[in-house]
């Protein structure tokens, strides 16, 4: 279950940053993520984790606020596009794999039009913060 390193992350990277704008004291009400569709993240998991890890701290009782980034993919070749639900055939097989190393999907999939390997993930891999509420 790597939604708990992930939970673990979130709590560091937001009080790093509060440290870092002098607000060691402020009380945390959401936090705002997004988080690709590769990482194949438990939303669920990830929230109890965050909950359970940030109890006693500033951010105890704070709310993860998820968007969900859609994967898509680029063949170098022919320049197709195309998003996951397209791509799951090939990958079905390798989601535990894809769970735990995301950026490995471009090595498992061939383009759908060409069937070319050379393949670019063009979004899907996002983990970030992206604003911060507090009192």
């Amino acid at each position: 279950m790597h939604e708990a390193s992930y939970a673990l992350a979130i709590i560091d990277s937001v009080l790093n940053e509060l440290r870092k704008r002098g607000l060691e004291g402020v009380k945390v009400k959401k936090i705002y993520l997004q988080i690709g569709e590769l990482s194949l993240i438990d939303s669920t998991a990830l929230k109890n984790a965050f909950e359970a890890y940030s109890m006693g701290s500033p951010l105890e009782g704070a709310e993860l606020v998820i968007e969900i980034v859609p994967s898509k993919f680029k063949c170098k070749k022919c320049g197709h596009e195309w998003g996951f639900r397209e791509a799951f055939p090939q990958l079905e097989v390798n989601i535990p794999v894809i769970h735990l190393y995301p950026h490995l999907v471009a090595e498992m999939l061939k383009c759908p039009k060409c069937g070319s390997s050379d393949i670019e993930i063009l979004q899907g891999e996002e983990f970030r913060i992206t604003k911060i509420e507090y009192d």
